[in-house]
């Protein structure tokens, strides 16, 4: 194929690499998209065929060596990241009323007001310290945190 035709093969690849990265975030396509670039320039500096795929090759192994332990600095933060009623998991809060119409106990968690009760079922004090431990329906189980 002539030269012409190349430049076109490496343009669209290299953009449809990168516009795919770009639609699923998974940081895997962007090495090749990096390969494809690097050999659109060997194809614009007049090189053969056979070395743009050589290029093409070692660029993408080499920036998906590169890039992938920055990839997995930056994504493991977005894994531990909790969101909805899984944040409150691990805060603490404390009993504001011992004697709510379901029998449970009430506490303010992060500025919200929630049903608690705890794993054994104990009835807690007003102003005791709580820490949740995980999310039951539409109320929290607790654990009372010694001072």
């Amino acid at each position: 194929m002539p030269t012409l035709v190349w430049f076109w093969i490496w343009l669209m690849l290299a953009a449809a690499l990168y516009v795919g990265e770009m639609l699923t975030a998974t940081f895997f396509l962007l090495p090749f998209g990096i390969g494809a670039t690097f050999a659109l320039a060997a194809n614009l500096l007049g090189l053969d065929l056979a070395f743009q795929w050589i290029l093409f090759v070692a660029a993408s192994i080499v920036a998906l060596v590169v890039l992938r332990p920055l990839v997995k600095r930056l994504t493991a933060n977005a894994e531990q990241t909790k969101s909805g009623v899984d944040r409150l998991i691990g805060m603490t809060g404390h009993i504001i009323e011992g004697n709510a119409p379901s029998g449970e106990n009430r506490a303010r968690v992060a500025r919200e007001v929630w049903n608690v009760s705890t794993e054994a079922g104990d009835r807690l004090a007003v102003d005791t310290p709580v820490k949740v431990l995980r999310v039951d329906g539409v109320h929290l189980v607790v654990e009372e945190v010694l001072r």
